[in-house]
């Protein structure tokens, strides 16, 4: 793919990713007021980059997520925010991807976290609502289906939002809706900037797709955000890039002749069709049954498939409910044990296995002695 342009063309989307500075909203005068600086990012995204045909705003891009307040700010899908996006849409001529959160639940449940992309019409056209919030912090009520829906020139477009794309499924099943892009917006922080760099590459090469990420950046009230929002040829090669600078916003034009041809002729790399007719250069067409146990017992078993997953895991949402037995704490060198405790030393926590002497070959202490336990600054070992 052509990578450096500005431009368009009939067999080219051009899209554009943005860094956004995440919103710190107080009151939703503050919500009115970014939803103004979105629509005005649009406005100069288009002076800057005329082929520009689809703008892709982050997750929290809109309300922000405040940690008291964000029930406050929730809307609707008419909503004077989603107003906002349609006018700036329709006046440049462009597509947008814009972030709710939260979006008003009818049963009066926490809000979604959703997406929504508006055509150059003024229509919302996709609505996407987040299937797996960030446990344990985001407080989104799940959403239960993927979603597609036709983008510029005929694009193929799927959503997702931040962490569903840790879960390689999600972006299969879109795909295999048809999407030929799919965009992920996000607000993800430190530390885990180079897994999510990772990610968008990896999902883009196994599902011979377009991936287009947009991710904040800057400080709000909790934590510092990354930026590198990205773009990603669907060979997993990166197109466009930004760095980690707020506001930053890059372009690339996606073609959809290539992706459509490669799709149709590509052979070793069409994981698409190589994933349902398995072995088919030994037995023509292949094996299209699923070969996987665990999806099997998902689809038919969802309640076994949650016992697998609670005995690889925990048995609980809190790990510190779970009735599993935690890792037990190996203890410290013999050397820090001497250094710290010359004269003696203090009982151990129960289960930490202390090595400053013999040991019982059985229970691996120190024969004749008690468990030992290592206090330093104020902290206890514990098991």
């Amino acid at each position: 793919m052509p990578v450096g342009t500005i431009s368009s063309s009939p067999d080219t989307v051009g899209v554009c990713v943005v860094n956004y500075a995440v919103p710190i909203c107080e009151t939703q005068e503050d919500v009115y007021k970014n939803c103004e600086r979105l629509c005005k990012t649009v406005d100069g995204l288009k002076r800057g980059y005329p082929g520009l045909d689809l703008v892709i705003f982050p997750e929290y891009s809109t309300q922000g997520l405040h940690p008291t307040k964000w029930r406050d700010f929730t809307t609707t899908l008419d909503g004077k925010e989603v107003q906002m996006f349609k006018d700036a849409c329709m006046r440049n001529g462009v597509y947008g991807i814009f972030s709710l959160t939260g979006e008003e639940h009818p049963e009066g449940l926490n809000p979604y976290n959703t997406l929504i992309m508006i055509t150059d019409q003024g229509e919302v056209n996709l609505v996407y609502r987040k299937m797996f919030p960030w446990t344990p912090v985001e407080p989104w009520t799940a959403g239960h289906e993927t979603a597609v829906a036709v983008g510029p020139k005929g694009l193929i477009v799927g959503g997702t939002i931040c962490y569903d794309c840790n879960l390689p499924e999600i972006v299969r099943d879109i795909v295999f809706k048809g999407a030929e892009l799919v965009v992920r917006i996000q607000g993800y922080m430190y530390p885990a900037k180079q897994q999510q760099i990772d990610v968008a590459k990896v999902r883009a090469w196994e599902n011979n797709t377009y991936f287009a990420v947009s991710n904040l950046a800057g400080r709000d009230l909790v934590y510092s955000y990354f930026g590198h929002s990205n773009i990603i040829g669907f060979d997993g090669v990166t197109l466009a890039e930004c760095g980690t600078a707020p506001d930053e916003a890059t372009y690339a034009e996606l073609s959809l002749s290539a992706i459509r041809n490669a799709r149709r002729n590509w052979t070793a790399e069409n994981h698409l069709y190589n994933l349902v007719h398995r072995g088919y250069t030994s037995e023509p067409r292949g094996h299209s049954a699923c070969p996987f146990d665990f999806y099997k017992t998902w689809v038919h078993q969802p309640q076994e498939a949650a016992r697998l997953s609670e005995a690889l895991t925990r048995d609980a949402d809190s790990p510190a409910d779970c009735k599993y037995e935690d890792v037990k704490v190996m203890a410290p060198s013999r050397l820090a044990l001497e250094t710290l405790h010359p004269q003696g030393a203090l009982p151990l926590a129960k289960g930490v296995a202390a090595s400053n002497g013999k040991h019982d070959e059985a229970k691996g202490f120190p024969a004749g002695k008690e468990e030992l336990a290592v206090i330093g600054n104020g902290h206890t070992i514990a098991a």
